[in-house]
């Protein structure tokens, strides 16, 4: 617990990067779609992924540099402190896919596809993220390390299928021209 509680905090603040990038997804695509500009939000859109991706690479880069300093603040055991930063590392490695994921669900959202951003917000996460730590973390002596990789890992699922339905592009839909 104190593992995690370490690495959430030194973790949140690096993850505020691909949240504004989201948030900026949502607010440059969405003003496009709502223009009609269809094809100019498409263009957006794949330029605001490609660079969430991108300085998620970098602040990923950052945050591994700061993965054995971190710990050190703590007054607590050398097997916490060698296990949090075994987790912020772990965190940093999967952070340029979560940024992807991110802005394909505000992709979605943008386009008013509400249903599909409640699944990727809810059902995935209890459908496959927690019922998967439980079997793992119930169900097999294996080290937290693996389990936490493992569940960080089933994020890739998600995120695929979050790039493939912006890839479809049926995100593509003026919502405001149909409201009125």
């Amino acid at each position: 617990v104190a593992a995690f509680n370490i690495t959430n905090t030194l973790v949140n603040l690096f993850n505020v990067v691909y949240i504004a990038m989201g948030e900026a997804v949502a607010i440059v695509v969405g003003q496009q779609l709502g223009a009609g500009n269809m094809k100019k939000a498409r263009d957006m859109d794949n330029k605001l992924l490609f660079f969430s991706f991108s300085s998620c690479v970098g602040v990923s880069a950052v945050l591994m540099c700061f993965a054995p300093v971190f710990p050190g603040f703590y007054n607590t055991t050398d097997t916490v402190k060698e296990i949090a930063t075994a987790l912020i590392l772990i965190a940093a490695g999967y952070m340029p896919v979560i940024a992807l994921l991110h802005s394909s669900y505000y992709t979605l959202r943008s386009g008013g596809r509400t249903i599909i951003t409640f699944l990727f917000d809810n059902g995935f996460t209890w459908i496959l993220e927690v019922p998967l730590a439980f079997l793992l973390s119930y169900h097999t002596n294996w080290h937290i390390l693996v389990v936490y990789t493992l569940v960080m890992a089933s994020k890739c699922i998600k995120t695929a299928v979050g790039v493939l339905l912006v890839k479809k592009g049926f995100w593509l839909q003026n919502i405001v021209a149909q409201r009125e």
